[in-house]
């Protein structure tokens, strides 16, 4: 599908690469939210950097004042306008309708003239101030829609949204192809404006309400996620490909990261998926602090992935090792422990790499406070040097909220999974490469690796 790109830091981004051509895109705010000034730079930057001349329809502002407040941009209007790239054009509902019914009208006639390819209607709010009722109102918005199309035009409508109302019934909502809403909330003591796409038919989108500022060369949106800056050439594999590409290709070597995972939802789906990874990979799998109750349990998830053999070998030759909670006779998980364990399979393992899995939740209850947080440090630390990779599960709730700050603090990346409701969400909050994603709805399945992440 081809795309029409506003050329709008960030906006494209959060549309996957821009409008689909022909679409009528619908931008509603309340007043001096920046529709207009949005309108504007969509058609200054297609007649200037992708080569296609753009048609103004404004029933509001001379174009004298559309002039002046594109030029405070360094937009200058007049000389596209004279280069035949730009066609500004002031008038009324009433004339416009009239204009679009004949098909044989001034539009036409300027569309024709600049082979026009873009054009902004500002506002269809006025369609409603023309005393028409509701049946008039939609077949006037209709009629504007349908006669850009048949023009092959690609279009931005201005709406403006009115004290106390919602968005979601109006007409040119329904028509439209795609909706943005302009809007402004206070962060702090400071009025900020925000930008949500909330519809795109037939395209993908990003449904987040996103911060986006004006600078002298126009409207910069900014994202609330980031693509991972490079992508690793050398990385361990999570278990689930999905969580490994919002990642940026895995869990680097030699890295710390958290799993925040809320208590309701069973990590261990999590803990077979990356023990399969390692064992297949001939790494050395070390799992610390795994409840000593959930061992049947896991060994049924083990058994339920086909994957019980492989880890009975593994165990068996060295290559797997899990330090369960009991008594000292049977592995109990203390610092002691933890450093002669660590010891013996780096000892063992050589150049081999090492993944380490520990329970953070567990590991704060069988420590002394303050404790756990210094042996995960210590662990991660120790494991940076070694170049293994270290996955720490924890659930918030069980984590004093300055030993989980502190967690945070010192892991390389941060994976976060929780319910609301019914359903499971994740987000990638810290990588090693700069990533931060938007929230993701996330499924259980009953085979590896478990879990599905699905599109938001």
């Amino acid at each position: 599908m081809e795309r029409v790109r506003t050329g709008i830091e960030g906006l494209d981004t959060l549309l996957y690469g821009g409008l689909l051509r022909g679409d009528a895109m619908l931008v509603a705010g309340s007043p001096g939210t920046g529709k207009t000034s949005l309108g504007m730079q969509y058609l200054y930057n297609g007649a200037t950097k992708y080569g296609e001349p753009g048609l103004l329809i404004t029933f509001e502002e001379f174009p004298q004042r559309i002039y002046r407040d594109a030029l405070s941009f360094g937009w200058d209007f007049p000389a596209l306008e004279e280069e035949g790239k730009l066609k500004v054009l002031f008038t009324s509902p009433e004339v416009l309708q009239q204009d679009i019914i004949r098909d044989q009208g001034l539009v036409g006639e300027m569309i024709a003239e600049i082979g026009a390819r873009r054009v902004v209607v500002d506002s269809i709010s006025h369609f409603q101030e023309t005393g028409q009722d509701y049946r008039q109102f939609r077949e006037a918005v209709y009629g504007l829609v349908n006669a850009l199309k048949r023009e092959q035009l690609t279009a931005i409508l201005t709406r403006e949204i009115r004290e106390m109302e919602e968005m979601g019934a109006g007409v040119e909502e329904f028509v439209a192809d795609g909706v943005i809403v302009l809007s402004r909330a206070y962060i702090g003591n400071t009025n900020m404006r925000f930008l949500e796409v909330m519809k795109s038919r037939g395209s993908a989108l990003v449904p987040i309400p996103c911060l986006f500022s004006f600078t002298e060369h126009g409207i910069v949106v900014v994202p609330p996620f980031q693509e991972a800056l490079y992508r690793y050439e050398d990385a361990v594999s999570t278990g689930i490909a999905q969580l490994d590409h919002l990642l940026g290709g895995g869990v680097p070597y030699g890295a710390f990261y958290l799993m925040e995972i809320d208590g309701e939802i069973n990590q261990g789906i999590l803990d077979v998926g990356l023990a399969k990874e390692a064992l297949e990979a001939g790494d050395y799998l070390v799992r610390i602090a795994g409840k000593s109750d959930s061992r049947s349990a896991w060994r049924a998830l083990m058994k339920a992935a086909e994957l019980d053999e492989l880890f009975d070998r593994a165990a068996g030759t060295g290559q797997a090792t899990l330090l369960w909670p009991g008594a000292p006779a049977d592995g109990a998980v203390t610092p002691t422990r933890v450093a002669e364990t660590l010891a013996t399979v780096y000892e063992a393992a050589g150049d081999t790499p090492v993944r380490v899995q520990v329970d953070i939740s567990r590991l704060l209850t069988l420590l002394a406070p303050g404790e756990g947080y210094r042996q995960v440090a210590n662990l991660a630390a120790l494991c940076r040097e070694k170049r293994a990779v270290v996955i720490g599960m924890v659930s918030p709730s069980s984590a004093p909220c300055e030993e989980l700050e502190k967690l945070r603090a010192a892991a390389d990346g941060v994976v976060r999974v929780w319910t609301e409701g019914n359903y499971s969400f994740l987000q990638v909050l810290k990588t090693a490469n700069s990533v931060r994603t938007p929230v993701y709805s996330v499924h259980q399945i009953s085979t590896l690796p478990f879990i599905e992440i699905l599109s938001y």
